[in-house]
């Protein structure tokens, strides 16, 4: 049985496995910042799902038009994630970066694109480190079947997008949550609260953090130090966390509750990705086109 959110919330393996794939995220960031920036903010998130949601639905069996700046703006902009034009830019950007191309089948209306190997390494990776979440939790082996058939990244995740995007409490976090979701890199920063909070000690409600370089941070996360500061300032007025000392070498704080409310949130996500997990692999017919079969790589 499929792992549920309220399961997951409440465990503590559960909270430890996300800390540890944060810190091995943050790590990614660190040796390839722009590829990495497509997950380090909801709204990139949301956009970088939906675009390989599209790309492998056509790779696995032809269907639906593939990944085309067309076919992602309507989607986001039905489900209120973004503007068209915003799609339009974020697809401009993956071309230009090389992340992806255009399919050397494609039409020339709509242009139907391709994933670049290095941005389908990163979401084997991703996949696979999402499993393991799971698997840390209820010693189960999804990560294992994952790296035997690479193919269930292709089956699982158009569905599993589909699902947090209908979610609306994936799609649209609470407004303490979305202070650093929704900020440029700021998920990089609330994974870096979460890797020292499973370690820090508990006292009065809150975790104690330790002493954190607001400029250092900025500047690890290629973030302006100006508006991070007005984006912690603004969670501390909504009591997500809070200083202890004097201003200079002050410790941060982090709100027992406010965390296990992004806890909470998280869950939502590993829980969708859990059922849809399990509804694939209970499939006996798991196929896969030739076209599908030249493009799965196995994740490293």
């Amino acid at each position: 049985m499929a792992l549920s959110v309220n399961s997951l919330a409440s465990s503590p393996r559960f909270v430890e496995a996300m800390a540890a794939m944060a810190g091995r995220f943050a790590m990614q960031f660190q040796s390839n910042p722009r590829l990495s920036r497509a997950l380090v903010c909801h709204q990139r998130w949301l956009l970088t799902q939906a675009s390989f949601a599209l790309y492998a639905d056509y790779a696995l069996d032809g269907s639906g038009t593939g990944l085309t700046a067309t076919s992602l703006s309507d989607w986001v902009a039905a489900a209120g994630i973004a503007s068209r034009n915003t799609a339009h830019h974020f697809v401009e950007n993956l071309r230009a970066y090389h992340f992806i191309h255009v399919d050397a089948a494609s039409p020339r209306r709509p242009v139907r694109y391709d994933i670049g190997d290095q941005s389908l390494a990163a979401m084997h990776m991703w996949f696979g480190a999402n499993l393991a979440v799971l698997d840390y939790v209820d010693g189960g082996n999804r990560s294992e079947r994952h790296r035997v058939k690479p193919d269930l990244l292709f089956r699982v995740q158009p569905e599993f997008a589909r699902r947090c995007i209908a979610d609306t409490v994936w799609r649209e976090p609470s407004e303490r949550i979305g202070l650093l979701q929704w900020t440029e890199c700021g998920a990089l920063v609330m994974d870096h609260f979460l890797e020292l909070a499973v370690r820090a000690p508990l006292k009065d409600g809150f975790y104690d953090l330790g002493v954190l370089s607001v400029p250092a941070m900025a500047e690890r996360f290629l973030m302006s130090r100006t508006h991070l500061q007005r984006t912690l300032k603004k969670a501390e007025e909504k009591g997500c966390m809070a200083r202890s000392g004097p201003r200079r070498g002050s410790r941060t704080l982090l709100s027992a509750q406010f965390f296990q409310e992004y806890c909470a949130w998280l869950a939502v996500k590993s829980a969708v990705l859990d059922e849809v997990f399990e509804s694939v692999v209970a499939l006996e017919n798991t196929g896969v086109c030739s076209h599908a079969q030249e493009r799965i790589k196995t994740p490293a």
